[in-house]
């Protein structure tokens, strides 16, 4: 750490080197204006001494240009003067002095100042420092975050998002959505579905989109039944997943002719919405995926009838869990209420819209604490005539 002394006495430049130097600082001194001028640009210490009479110049002019030359890095200036009024101790500190000392002082003093400002400049380099690397972190953690993003866009790419018969919502609790939501047709019409939801949300609750979302699509390719789907995802998760990890979800297959088939682990009760206003119910009857290892793990199906123009949906508990601003949650009989009267709607989308709208109008100005995700997929009516 270094020390500038500009004083023109020199006793007084003596005694500060001396001092300074017993608390382990380089010390340079300076006898003019200018001198000091050049010597701080140049050798930039971290602590100054300085009186209010300088030759070629005044201290008070002094102490503001050595404060804008430093481009404000911390430099604690401290005037020695034997000029010590209380309006002339008031000019220097409304100047930007840090400190002041009357002449003559004695070296105790002088010692401790000394050493508590250079704890304080230690301190705000060691500050300054902790900045820098968390300037650093965060601009790595983006540019990760960025590629992480672009890595799982590029997976949803094949997903039906915008059918006229599809309507997907994910709405994050921050960066990255926990919840997954993949919605394909496969090549004989018959449409797949997955809704999962992840332990927590964020990056870490992002981790298994990848693996899952490539096995989905190769079932869509290959046609695999949903209850070896099941039974693979769960395997594979239980392998790359944390103990404390796992992903309640709900897989569904809807044929052309409208025999729906369905595994369910973790969820809420998902809604068949008939085209009467009539409501059915999915029950999720499993663990989660990624919890039960093969021998235990249940991948048994249920089954519904869907006709045209009735629609399912299914939502991740986030929205039944949203909160108002008085910390109350919607709860499911709100949800079921919601569900029935927004996809009366002739629109689908339109549908998710109003769902959408309404659950924004609960929160109001409420913290969203959890990953949203609803899906809603309604029957063609061309379906029927195959």
């Amino acid at each position: 750490m270094k020390l500038l002394c500009v004083d023109s006495e020199p006793i007084y430049r003596e005694i500060v080197s001396v001092c300074a130097k017993g608390h382990g600082l380089d010390v340079k001194t300076a006898t003019t204006f200018q001198e000091a001028i050049d010597l701080f640009e140049d050798w930039e210490p971290d602590l100054v001494t300085l009186d209010v009479l300088v030759k070629g110049g005044n201290g008070l002019v002094l102490i503001r240009e050595l404060k804008l030359k430093a481009n404000g890095r911390f430099v604690p200036m401290i005037f020695l003067s034997s000029q010590s009024s209380d309006s002339t101790m008031e000019k220097c500190f409304s100047a930007g002095a840090d400190d002041f000392l009357p002449k003559p002082f004695q070296e105790a003093l002088f010692n401790t100042r000394i050493e508590s400002h250079k704890r304080q400049v230690m301190l705000v380099q060691e500050m300054s420092q902790k900045n820098r690397e968390l300037v650093y972190y965060k601009a790595m953690i983006e540019r990760e975050h960025k590629m992480a993003h672009q890595v799982l866009d590029h997976v949803l790419i094949r997903c039906e998002n915008t059918d006229h018969n599809v309507a997907v919502t994910r709405l994050s609790a921050a960066s990255f959505n926990g919840d997954l939501a993949l919605v394909n047709s496969r090549s004989d019409g018959a449409r797949l579905i997955f809704v999962g939801d992840f332990t927590g949300h964020g990056l870490s609750a992002s981790i298994g989109a990848l693996p899952v979302a490539q096995a989905f699509f190769d079932a869509v390719d290959d046609h695999i039944e949903i209850s070896k789907l099941a039974s693979h995802i769960n395997r594979m998760l239980i392998s790359i997943l944390p103990d404390y990890m796992f992903c309640a979800a709900y897989i569904v297959l809807i044929k052309p002719g409208g025999h729906l088939f369905f595994w369910g682990g973790g969820m809420p009760k998902a809604y068949i919405r008939r085209q009467d206003g009539r409501l059915d119910y999915l029950q999720s009857m499993h663990m989660p995926l990624g919890i039960l290892g093969p021998s235990e793990f249940d991948n048994t199906l249920g089954e519904f009838s869907i006709a045209a123009e009735d629609t399912l949906v299914i939502a991740t508990d986030g929205v039944s869990e949203l909160k108002n601003e008085a910390g109350e949650m919607l709860g499911a009989e709100s949800l079921e209420a919601l569900v029935s009267a927004c996809y009366a709607n002739a629109d689908l989308n339109q549908a998710q819209e109003d769902l959408k709208n309404k659950l924004s109008q609960y929160q109001g100005h409420s913290e969203q604490i959890d990953d949203i995700t609803f899906v809603a997929v309604r029957k063609k009516v061309t379906e029927n005539k195959r």
